[in-house]
């Protein structure tokens, strides 16, 4: 068995070397190299493409610094005041100030909803305060209150004979009731004319009797001085 191996091998041996040397060395070698060209163009054209790098590096989502950060859906806000059940309530961060009143249950019948603006938008940890109408007093005509005057004590004028001493001593100064003067008794006022008057009684008619002298700063001309001249000679009684 071992001679038969050995006989053929010698066989395939003596016809590889007449095979070559019928082809011819420098034939093989050439045919070798054309096959190796061959084979090399072959995968350069038929090799798959690569796979683009950004395929394989994650997309950053660029932020503008000029951006406006997006407010959060839900907003808190604090409603107090003249409302039937103030407290803190969460509302959509669209909603306005009539929104945040009708969560807090309304308002009151006292409420002043005038003075506020319901169509405002409301931000987060904002608290909304509903004010209450002012109560207006009732207008009641009572005698003036006396002020002791602020003068310096004088010496005691001297009478003559014949001559009343009644008239020669000074009266009180009646003090005017600013909510229930006359024009022509607030005309008599030292530094106001018929026009000043006139300012006063429309004022204390579309907003209510007044609740201290230095409400007449409210009333147009009237000022700091005028008010000054004006303090020892009016009441609000």
């Amino acid at each position: 068995m071992a001679v038969m191996e050995n006989i053929d091998f010698q066989k395939l041996l003596r016809r590889l070397r007449q095979w070559v040397a019928f082809i011819g060395p420098q034939r093989i070698i050439a045919s070798c190299c054309t096959a190796v060209l061959l084979g090399g163009i072959a995968w350069f054209v038929l090799k798959p493409s690569p796979v683009p790098i950004d395929a394989y590096v994650p997309r950053v989502t660029t932020v503008s610094a000029t951006s406006t950060p997006m407010s959060p859906a839900i907003i808190t806000v604090h409603v107090a005041g003249a409302v039937n059940s103030p407290g803190v309530y969460r509302l959509p961060s669209s909603a306005r100030v009539v929104d945040a009143v009708a969560s807090a249950g309304g308002a009151l019948r006292s409420a002043d909803l005038e003075s506020i603006n319901l169509a405002q938008t409301i931000t987060d940890t904002e608290q909304i305060y509903i004010p209450i109408k002012k109560v207006s007093r009732p207008r009641v005509t009572t005698a003036p209150r006396l002020r002791p005057q602020r003068t310096t004590p004088t010496t005691a004028p001297t009478t003559t004979p014949g001559t009343s001493s009644g008239s020669a001593g000074s009266q009180p100064t009646r003090l005017i009731n600013l909510n229930t003067a006359t024009a022509s008794e607030l005309d008599s006022l030292t530094g106001v004319g018929p026009s000043t008057a006139k300012a006063i009684i429309v004022y204390r008619t579309k907003k209510g009797s007044f609740s201290k002298v230095e409400d007449l700063l409210n009333v147009p001309g009237i000022g700091p001085a005028k008010l000054a001249a004006l303090r020892d000679q009016v009441t609000v009684g």
